[in-house]
This record gives structure tokens, C-alpha cells and sequence, in this order.
């Protein structure tokens, strides 16, 4: 069997799971963070160089001297500061170009979903990664994708859970929220995640560098760019603020 019929089939096997599977889209008359405004004001996280604000988790505190090629990428990561059930919580920043609403917009969710679903799915020597649960939320100004992941560790044999909050503006701003925990406490850390990124606020109205991409490459080129974070890249070298 060649590649392209493989590649054909992982899309269809794709878009089959989440016809069946994902919790159905809802477009709402509403601005994305209109039910987060009321804590713009009191959010104890406040990031004025991307105009974002959030109230994380109690307790939970910002991970410092982390890797360059994790700190390079993110706002923050917050931690629970539990070395022996670590939890994490990174916020993500990157332009998006006019083209990349326009396809979301004009593409089913399933699509969406779908697409973003393979570009996260990952197999090599040392981990898996597949996709098992998603959502897309449409709002006046912009697009919310939440996403579940899990990772397989070869190595161990462990395996973390991730979930992803994905905010596509249409001014042009593309903000990730991710969640990495053990499954042991999934659904304590899941609600603490949930919680919290109801309180997250963005006002970033930067003007939006212009993108030499063609629509032809654009679901799988942007969508491909989902920063995911990981609790086993970075629990040899963190210290917490």
C-alpha cells in the first residue's frame, strides 16, 4: 500500500472519529472572552506586552529558568508546585494571517477538527501522541478549538494528559492554552484548567505582519504550528518564582 492511500485513509479514519465521537460545535452571537471581561479587573495575571490577562489556579506559580526552547515560546507556564504529580500550564502567543480565519471559517468543523487532530498526532522512537476528544466554538470575533490529547513515554511507559484551549482572533492573534498532567489527576487538573481559562482576557490589537502564505497551505502549514507542551521536557530543569 503506498503513501498517498495511507495518508488517505489516516484522514478519513480521522474525520470518521470526530463525526462520531466530538461534542457538537456552538456558534454564539458573543464575543469570545465576553463572559471573561467581568475579571479583567481582578485577574492576579496581568501580561501588558500581549495585552492578556488570566487567574490561574490557586496556588499554582510561574515556572522560571525553563528551557530556551520552551521559554522562547511562551508567555508563562505555571506550575502546582507537586514535583511528585506535576501538573503545567503554559499560555502561547503567534500571529495568523487574514487567510487563516477565512479557511476556518469557510471549513466544517469536523474539518477543523480533523486537521488538527493529524497535525498533533505524533509516533517516533521515543513517544505517541494521539488525539481522542474535540470541540469548536464560533463567536462574532473570533474561533474557540478545545482539544484532548494523550502521550505515551516509551522509555517509562508513563503517560500524560493534555488539554488545549485554542483562541483564533480575527485581528489577526492566536492564543493557546495548554494543560499537561498526570491521568492520575486529570479531572482535578482538568476543572482548575477550565476554571481558569474562563478567566482569560485578550486585547491584543497589534497590527498583523503580513504572511507570504497561500490558502492552498494554510490549515495544514498554520494549524501544523500548535505549540504543545510536555511535562517530561522540562522536570529536570525547572525552579519556581
Amino acid at each position: 500500500m503506498n503513501k498517498v492511500i495511507i495518508s488517505i485513509i489516516a484522514v478519513v479514519v480521522i474525520t470518521t472519529l470526530f463525526s462520531t465521537n466530538m461534542a457538537y460545535a456552538t456558534s454564539h452571537n458573543a464575543s469570545i472572552f465576553s463572559g471573561a471581561l467581568r475579571y479583567a479587573n481582578s485577574n492576579s495575571y496581568k501580561n501588558s506586552n500581549y495585552s492578556i490577562s488570566i487567574q490561574p489556579p490557586i496556588n499554582w506559580t510561574v515556572l522560571t529558568n525553563l528551557p530556551p526552547n520552551v521559554s522562547n515560546q511562551a508567555i508563562v507556564i505555571f506550575s502546582n508546585n507537586d514535583k511528585t504529580q506535576l501538573a503545567t500550564f503554559g499560555i502561547y502567543h503567534r500571529y495568523i494571517a487574514p487567510n487563516v480565519i477565512e479557511a476556518i471559517d469557510s471549513h466544517s468543523d469536523n474539518d477543523v477538527l480533523a486537521t488538527i487532530a493529524q497535525e498533533m498526532t505524533h509516533q517516533d522512537n521515543d513517544s505517541k501522541t494521539i488525539v481522542y476528544n474535540g470541540v469548536v466554538d464560533r463567536y462574532t470575533d473570533g474561533v474557540r478549538v478545545a482539544i484532548s490529547s494523550a502521550t505515551n513515554y516509551v522509555a517509562d511507559n508513563s503517560t500524560s494528559l493534555s488539554e488545549n484551549i485554542i483562541y483564533f482572533l480575527d485581528n489577526g492573534n492566536q492564543y493557546t492554552l495548554d494543560l499537561t498532567s498526570n491521568p492520575d489527576n486529570i479531572d482535578k487538573n482538568s476543572q482548575l484548567f477550565e476554571d481558569s481559562a474562563n478567566t482569560f482576557v485578550a486585547s491584543q490589537t497589534n497590527p498583523v505582519p503580513e504572511f507570504p502564505i497561500s490558502l492552498a497551505i494554510l490549515i495544514i502549514g498554520m494549524l501544523s504550528a500548535i505549540f504543545i507542551f510536555r511535562i517530561k521536557n522540562i522536570t529536570g530543569t525547572m525552579d519556581y518564582a
